[in-house]
């Protein structure tokens, strides 16, 4: 009888591992791990292999190449799009302004038309871990500038999951937010311009396990 327990124990272990990985084949790409990870940590994981560098390079290219034509051209002068990290990493950036109205705290009535462009980039949870972060420029204190950021990233977390429940993005997509107040400003904050600049949101599509599986040839 002890047998036939620990065999079904066995058993009823495997099942559930293999429940698992049906769901997830990439079982060490978990959104916990990330979210545990600093801005700068998030942003350089995962790594891309040596071998898989030219081929993710390539594919990321196309990515925004693709992403830049499809726009609206209405969109194409505000919406800005750039590769980092040798060309492994396609950022997009909104004018904090395009989603937000002055000071305020509340995705704009228009924010979903322009947040729409990202949705065909977020079908497939396995080929981006996504990192979108939320910044100011210098005016106010310190204490008011991190309440800003935070509440504009949990009104962007809130059409996150909007999305998730309207089955446009999937549940596993691994989207991390950050908050990061005027700590990365991209000029100085001397001018109307250059403030408004540094008032900004920017989306990270990373290479994940299976663009990157793929770039190497291993699928």
């Amino acid at each position: 009888m002890k047998h036939l327990i620990l065999i079904l124990a066995c058993l009823a272990a495997w099942l559930t591992s293999s429940a698992q990985t049906a769901e997830n084949p990439y079982p060490d790409f978990l959104e916990e791990v990330f979210m545990d990870m600093d801005f700068s940590e998030n942003l350089a994981t995962p790594k891309v292999p040596k071998e898989a560098k030219p081929g993710v390079a390539a594919r990321m290219k196309s990515i925004a190449e693709t992403f830049s034509k499809r726009l609206p051209e209405a969109m194409r002068s505000v919406i800005g799009t750039r590769l980092e990290r040798d060309n492994e990493v396609f950022v997009v950036t909104y004018p904090a302004d395009e989603l937000f109205n002055p000071n305020d705290t509340l995705l704009s009535k228009y924010a979903d038309r322009s947040l729409q462009e990202l949705i065909p980039l977020m079908k497939d949870p396995y080929l981006f871990k996504v990192v979108y972060s939320v910044s100011c420029d210098n005016t106010g204190s310190e204490t008011y500038q991190g309440e800003l950021t935070d509440t504009r990233m949990n009104s962007l977390y809130d059409w996150v999951w909007k999305m998730i429940d309207a089955n446009k993005i999937p549940e596993e997509m691994i989207i991390i937010p950050e908050s990061l107040a005027a700590s990365r400003p991209v000029a100085d904050n001397l001018t109307r311009e250059n403030r408004r600049k540094n008032r900004r949101i920017e989306f990270y599509f990373i290479p994940g396990p299976k663009l990157i599986e793929e770039a190497s040839g291993k699928k």
